[in-house]
């Protein structure tokens, strides 16, 4: 016999109310890198190089590396090349990069890294992206109107709306282009970039970047994404964590 269920009439069921809106969660990206010169071996591998011999691992709970021919890394996980076409932004008296600040069109979305400590072979930065973040960063620096509409979703246009309006309420013409335009920057540089990078152990990316003008430079990054908001000392004490481990995994 077939199995039919019996569905309640729907003039019974009441209506479930709109779930009730809720803002986006902020995620905050914090990176901490090293930068080198080159890579010793033309593609990072598990075995390194067949050329070079494998270093062997150190292990605190050990005297001794416990073989000579332990691979340097747990894993090694190649990523796919990426071609990456980068345009910076800043003042004619490059004041942004003056306050730590450095925003950058890359392949059409608007990012900002923000120093949080070091310098340029150590680096700690708080990541931003979208014209939103980046409006108010680049308004937060210098310490203007510049910035206020990013991005172009729906809040983003409201408050676009209201700030081009007169005294009347009347839209003002001209407004949306004067301060949507690259937040008011001129372009410092453009180039473009091929990335070769790799996953390490699951979280250190190795990257080595060519850029088209000739010039070759390597990175180690760590990541770490945060979501909900994150204040200032919490950020410090987690970039200190993220530093020491960097510095673990270099002196490998």
């Amino acid at each position: 016999m077939a199995f039919r269920a019996t569905l309640p009439a729907l003039s019974k069921l009441s209506p479930r109310p709109p779930p009730a809106p809720t803002s986006p969660t902020k995620t905050t990206i914090l990176e901490v890198e090293r930068k080198f010169r080159r890579l010793a071996v033309p593609s990072l591998t598990l075995n390194n190089s067949p050329d070079l011999p494998l270093r062997p691992l150190y292990r605190p709970e050990q005297k001794q590396p416990h073989t000579p021919h332990t691979h340097m890394f747990a894993s090694v996980q190649p990523l796919p090349t990426r071609t990456i076409h980068d345009i910076y932004y800043d003042t004619p008296t490059r004041a942004l990069a003056a306050a730590g600040a450095w925003v950058r069109r890359r392949d059409g979305a608007w990012q900002a890294k923000v120093r949080r400590g070091d310098y340029f072979v150590r680096s700690r930065f708080e990541e931003l992206r979208g014209e939103r973040d980046v409006g108010r960063c680049v308004a937060a620096v210098l310490g203007s109107g510049l910035g206020r509409r990013c991005g172009t979703n729906a809040a983003a246009a409201e408050e676009e709306e209201e700030y081009s309006k007169g005294e009347g309420g009347e839209k003002v013409v001209g407004v949306e282009e004067e301060v949507v335009r690259d937040f008011g920057l001129g372009k410092l540089a453009e180039f473009v970039t091929t990335r070769e990078a790799w996953l390490v152990d699951g979280e250190f990316k190795v990257v080595r970047d060519r850029m088209d003008f000739g010039h070759e430079v390597g990175e180690v990054e760590l990541q770490v994404e945060v979501e909900g908001g994150i204040g200032e000392g919490e950020k410090a004490v987690l970039m200190e964590e993220m530093d020491r481990r960097i510095v673990a995994f270099m002196r490998r």
